[in-house]
């Protein structure tokens, strides 16, 4: 896989919270360096970089080891690492008629993680549900301190024509003031996300794409969303709605969309459609019985759906490519892997594309290690991402490292939910 280009440290005044993310995320990115490695991807000086390790070691946030077996007079030189037991974040992924969530390290590891079937028309029952779930996440015996909570939800979330419209959305919410209240509740930063972004943030830190910087991610869920990742960034778009791509009509007079259009390319390609297919109201539940159909090819109606589905996720593949030149498509959610590769498979050859014979075939789409847990994933890396990822805004932040993790990394002190 093509390396990806590092951030560089700045000497610009007030710039220490900044430069303070710009060495951790190496430290992550590259599982194990040494300071001096990190002085030549960052150029920042010797002295600069020392002081800011020394100060990421105080703070519990990476851990020192002496590399054995490195062919050197002396002392052995010293690898830095991220400490993955420095903290924890709540991830909460809400779908159509359920609520699950994880606890999860800064390493990326699950450490538990619960499920509530609830009525997700009914914001009171979701905000009970949730309050929930961070409840006995949080109560883990020997957890470290929670950073926050993290919430993965259907979009579009600004007010919009389609906005918390049709059953693969959380259909009937008029507004998200229950994340205020889930702050409230369990006094804990709680940020929220469309899940297509927050999957694409998941692949970005722990995932397939941690040495991307450019990358489109396909969010297979219950319905089906995207994301346009820009030098280790989500595309927002001109009101935070970009690249919903599962409203983009694919076939001329298809069927109808719960959008108002017809032909959309979520109404072939999702979980829904299948359950649709198969004659049954939900196949989150039948992961299991989908493998061992797709190995024995016993049940007809799901190939047929397969064949139908993997032409327009050819069509979509081709759209994307031709429209925005991503180094990479990254494929993620909710569906079972198993599923998606059969998508896959039946989809090739691909379509002629911009990327067609430039691109690395390997890479040119590439499935989530984490596939059925991205988007829970992808939820607990928001209040991470808030915390440690390096973003510009952070400049101007100077804060004393003594204070604390989110205080050292220059972490902003919202009034109610933020949403990333």
């Amino acid at each position: 896989m093509a390396a990806s280009m590092v951030s560089r440290g700045t000497t610009q005044q007030s710039s220490a919270p900044y430069n303070r993310r710009i060495v951790l995320d190496v430290i992550r990115r590259h599982g194990a360096i040494s300071r001096r490695r990190i002085v030549e991807l960052v150029s920042l000086s010797p002295q600069t970089v020392a002081n800011i390790t020394n100060e990421l070691e105080a703070l519990g946030l990476i851990v020192a080891r002496r590399v054995t077996g490195a062919k050197a007079r002396g002392q052995p030189p010293i690898a830095f690492a991220l400490n993955p037991n420095a903290g924890n974040a709540i991830g909460i992924s809400l779908e159509p008629g359920r609520a699950a969530a994880a606890l999860v390290n800064l390493g990326g590891e699950i450490l538990g993680r619960r499920r509530i079937e609830v009525d997700t028309h009914d914001q009171r029952a979701v905000l009970a549900a949730m309050v929930s779930l961070v409840g006995e996440l949080n109560s883990a015996a020997g957890a470290p301190r929670t950073w926050g909570v993290g919430v993965a939800l259907p979009g579009p979330l600004i007010p919009t024509e389609i906005s918390f419209v049709g059953p693969t959305a959380l259909e009937g919410w008029t507004d998200l003031s229950v994340f205020d209240e889930l702050r409230a509740a369990t006094r804990l930063q709680v940020f929220y996300s469309v899940d297509s972004v927050a999957g694409a943030l998941g692949e970005t830190l722990f995932g397939v794409a941690k040495s991307l910087d450019n990358f489109f991610y396909m969010h297979f869920g219950v319905g089906l969303g995207g994301t346009l990742v820009v030098n280790r960034a989500a595309y927002r778009g001109a009101n935070g709605n970009a690249t919903e791509i599962g409203h983009i009509p694919v076939v001329p007079g298809g069927r109808p969309c719960y959008c108002g259009s017809s032909g959309c390319l979520e109404r072939y390609v999702s979980l829904h459609s299948l359950a649709e297919a198969l004659g049954v109201p939900d196949v989150r539940d039948r992961a299991a019985w989908i493998v061992q159909a797709l190995a024995s090819g016993s049940e007809p109606t799901l190939e047929a759906w397969c064949r139908e589905a993997a032409d327009r996720l050819r069509d979509a593949v081709c759209v994307i490519e031709n429209m925005l030149d991503p180094r990479s498509i990254v494929i993620g959610g909710s569906a079972p892997k198993p599923l998606v590769e059969r998508l896959l498979a039946l989809a090739m050859p691909l379509h002629h594309s911009v990327r067609g014979g430039v691109a690395n075939p390997a890479e040119r789409i590439l499935l989530s290690e984490r596939q059925e847990d991205s988007t829970i994933l992808g939820a607990a890396v928001l209040p991470i991402y808030d915390q440690l990822s390096p973003r510009l805004e952070v400049l101007q932040q100077d804060r004393r490292p003594e204070a604390g993790v989110a205080e050292a990394m220059g972490a902003r002190e919202p009034t109610g939910a933020g949403r990333l």
